[in-house]
């Protein structure tokens, strides 16, 4: 995998970006990183937990895309197979980051190796006047947008351990009893007992956070998990079909 680099007018000036949604890069992803925002809209699809930081005892919160390590459910072929994405899985090719850690002041990235890059179709990402089109002003104004919603997410995982509400939950998950059992440690989730036991003063700074409806959404995603035992039920014993085919013959 290649490293974005700064992008430049003077290098990058002829560079078009083609619209996919085309997400197979993250096919070997089974959990992917989500953003506060992406709560509201992704818990209709997929189960959001949490999960540690390189075994630190940071949190991020994650969408589960598959029960088995290495294998995104929902990426393995061109077609999205749902209708809603995380926010992020826009970003590409582009990527943005500060010049320096004390600094407000953002750099945009771009990775040039990207097949979503080329300089005969596509949006360009300058005018002929070398200024910014405005395609290119909507994909920084998202990228900024992911960013702000990614320092606000590190927020919401802070009060949550800060208030103890995170507990470690084992799940287990078998579709059918002719299917692989999935047995899933190192996630994390909201334990409503604790959630429930919080003092008043406690509750009402999550609410005046607007942090409990966030909290709702990752309880209600919960019921996701179904849907993605059911998918990996199917898509193991697809794989199975087609290794014996071979044998077969």
């Amino acid at each position: 995998m290649s490293s974005p680099v700064p992008l430049q007018n003077d290098r990058h000036g002829k560079l078009k970006v083609v619209q996919s949604s085309d997400f197979r890069r993250y096919k070997n992803n089974h959990l992917v990183a989500v953003v506060i925002q992406d709560f509201f809209t992704l818990a209709v699809e997929f189960p959001l937990v949490f999960v540690k930081i390189n075994k630190s005892e940071d949190f991020i919160p994650v969408a589960m895309m598959g029960l088995r390590d290495g294998m995104n459910l929902y990426c393995q072929t061109e077609e999205w197979k749902a209708g809603v994405a995380p926010m992020s899985f826009n970003n590409a090719p582009f990527a943005i980051a500060r010049v320096d850690p004390n600094s407000d002041q953002l750099i945009v990235l771009v990775d040039e190796e990207s097949p979503l890059l080329s300089e005969t179709t596509g949006e360009p990402l300058f005018d002929a006047e070398g200024k910014r089109s405005e395609y290119f002003e909507k994909r920084i104004e998202n990228l900024v947008k992911v960013a702000e919603q990614t320092r606000n997410t590190q927020e919401l995982c802070k009060r949550l351990t800060e208030k103890n509400l995170l507990t470690t939950q084992q799940i287990h998950l078998q579709h059918r009893p002719d299917g692989t059992r999935y047995n899933i440690d190192g996630v994390y989730v909201v334990d409503e007992t604790a959630l429930n036991n919080l003092s008043d003063e406690d509750y009402l700074h999550l609410r005046r956070m607007g942090l409990l409806p966030v909290i709702y959404a990752h309880l209600a995603s919960l019921q996701q998990l179904r849907r993605i035992s059911e998918m990996q039920y199917n898509a193991d014993k697809a794989a199975a079909a087609e290794t014996a085919a071979p044998a077969a013959n």
